[in-house]
């Protein structure tokens, strides 16, 4: 029904017609670009306190993984510090076995002694022969200073063997030196021996060395006596004595 001119108008009605006006005003405004930049300048501006500090989320995430890193490398170091401070690998396995100890001499070889009997000497059914050895090796030696002897003779057949010697002190038997000892022998009742007679020294690993005597002996070379085919026959020898340089 519509109204007459001189109804009162609703008092709302003056209101909602200027909010509509300036909704309407608003829709058709011409969009002003300064404005608009302005505005997204300062959004930009408003940043978070993270994203001032770190930029972006992946820049974030990115610092994240080199402070984990950081961390870690700390860690290992100061484990290794606790370990005593060096981070140089420990090699497994057995440790090696030295092959040569200073200060110690090896045993003599059969291989680098020589020797004579230089004296040859008879006394009341015995033989006694003075004998030296020589050590033609370049380093000192040590030589037990009681070894087994043996009399033989040019063929190589033993005549008198001595007793088996139980281990004994040694002498160090320096390169270039000379060790001296006599050899007492008895009572060989036996077959004539074929020239010339020698003496046959064992050493602890069963080599030998055998030494004939000088040209320049005063009194032949003979075994000793034949006390009585019943009677054992021997041979010993005495320690030899200290080492001096061949010559002098």
């Amino acid at each position: 029904m519509t109204k007459s001119p001189d109804d009162q108008i609703d008092p709302y009605e003056s209101r909602l017609t200027r909010r509509v006006g300036a909704f309407a005003e608003g829709g058709v405004r011409a969009i002003d670009p300064m404005a608009v930049a302005a505005a997204a300048q300062a959004g930009a501006r408003r940043q978070t306190l993270a994203g001032r500090l770190f930029g972006s989320p992946g820049a974030t995430a990115r610092l994240g993984v080199v402070l984990a890193g950081a961390l870690v490398g700390v860690v290992a170091l100061a484990v290794a510090l606790g370990a005593g401070g060096s981070t140089t690998p420990i090699a497994s396995g057995p440790n090696a076995t030295p092959t040569d100890v200073p200060g110690i001499a090896a045993d003599c070889q059969a291989s680098s002694l020589t020797g004579q009997i230089t004296g040859w000497d008879g006394a009341a059914g015995h033989r006694i022969a003075t004998v030296k050895l020589h050590n033609n090796g370049s380093t000192t030696c040590e030589l037990p200073q009681q070894l087994r002897p043996a009399l033989i003779d040019g063929a190589g057949r033993a005549l008198i063997v001595g007793n088996p010697v139980a281990p004994s002190a040694t002498t160090p038997f320096l390169a270039g030196a000379e060790l001296t000892s006599m050899v007492d022998m008895a009572n060989y009742c036996g077959a004539e021996p074929a020239p010339p007679l020698k003496i046959r020294l064992y050493l602890p690993d069963e080599t030998s060395i055998e030494l004939p005597p000088v040209n320049s002996l005063p009194f032949p070379v003979d075994p000793p006596p034949c006390n009585g085919p019943n009677a054992p026959s021997s041979i010993q020898i005495q320690a030899f004595d200290s080492s001096k340089p061949a010559g002098n």
